[in-house]
């Protein structure tokens, strides 16, 4: 389904009974507050722990009170990052805290993959600490995927990692996208 106003960009948002893109959204939203909406990078690139390079699409919304800025990587079910700032933020200054995020964000992996003394291979979870974002399965829809990693695992697959931690407690923690983990 296209904009129904530039007619070109697929929909992402309904905006007052209309499917719209999202930059015909934010303009209107930023006519509707005043608020400009300075030309932002829409790609930019970065590389994981691993030495891979990574490619995110950037995302601007702008909300009545805020403005989100979403980078998330070109492949679906990769890394995802978020912040967001006051309605008159300064844009770039948001960018910048964008890719800081995600710098940090990729500066450490959770898993660590290796191989048996009989050749197969296995996944493992590092330390004692795992990871990850939510995201929509179109194979499950009673379970979502966990992205750890840049990496879609089902909930199978991360149960499976964490039968090593029998015995153990565990504290599942949920944060928003972009709010900020404590350090």
């Amino acid at each position: 389904m296209e904009c129904t106003i530039c007619g070109i960009a697929p929909v992402r948002v309904q905006f007052d009974g209309q499917p719209l893109c999202m930059d015909c959204y934010n303009a209107s939203m930023a006519e509707e507050f005043g608020v400009d909406l300075p030309k932002l990078p829409k790609i930019f690139s970065m590389y994981d722990e691993n030495g891979v390079q990574r490619i995110f699409e950037v995302e601007r919304q702008i909300m009545a009170t805020a403005i989100l800025l979403t980078a998330r990587e070109r492949w679906e079910h990769g890394y995802e990052f978020a912040v967001d700032g006051e309605l008159f933020a300064d844009q770039h200054a948001l960018f910048d805290q964008l890719r800081e995020k995600t710098k940090r964000g990729m500066s450490k992996t959770y898993l660590e993959t290796g191989e048996y003394p009989s050749g197969e291979p296995y996944i493992t979870v590092k330390g004692d600490h795992l990871k990850g974002v939510l995201s929509y399965s179109e194979t499950n829809s009673e379970a979502p995927l966990v992205i750890i990693d840049g990496k879609p695992y089902t909930w199978k697959e991360v149960g499976r990692l964490l039968q090593a931690f029998e015995g153990f407690q565990v504290k599942i923690e949920m944060k928003d996208l972009a709010d900020e983990w404590d350090k």
